[in-house]
């Protein structure tokens, strides 16, 4: 089931799927540096969290995404690797995409590393096209023009 994230219950898994599952390809960590629990926590706050997860138990899923203006900006996304292939990341990608059509988004919009090519692929096939390159990122910034 896809609910919203409850910070008590979801954020030592969003953490741990955070570190084992984004952090390996962002350059930003590669020379030791890790990431905080609290960083992410304070990301997830200012953001809107969906999990997916049987009932109120840890989540083996999760989104997390944000409003600027007309574009819904997908901030992360990870899924457990026992469950992938499974379809999670499409759901959890269509219930970020129907929030963003309830906000009136026009543009999703989100950035995935160069080192990650799976992502791309997964981005790719939903619809999503690489619109630049940030260098300083070492990310592609990848965009979608959101359906009605």
């Amino acid at each position: 089931m896809i609910r919203k994230r409850l910070a008590t219950i979801d954020d030592a898994a969003i953490y741990r799927l955070v570190v084992e599952q984004l952090v390996p390809f962002s350059r930003m960590y590669q020379s030791g540096n890790s990431v905080t629990f609290s960083e992410i926590r304070k990301r997830l706050n200012s953001n809107k969290t969906f999990v997916i997860a049987k009932g109120y138990k840890r989540p083996y899923g999760f989104i997390s995404v944000i409003r600027k203006s007309s574009k819904l900006f997908i901030d992360m996304l990870a899924v457990d690797p026992r469950e992938q292939g499974k379809g999670i990341g499409h759901t959890l990608m269509k219930a970020a995409e129907d929030y963003g059509r309830s906000e009136r988004c026009q543009m999703l919009e989100l950035f995935v590393d160069d080192s990650n090519p799976k992502a791309i692929q997964f981005y790719s096939k939903r619809g999503y096209e690489i619109d630049s390159y940030v260098p300083e990122l070492s990310c592609y910034r990848m965009t979608k023009r959101m359906q009605r």
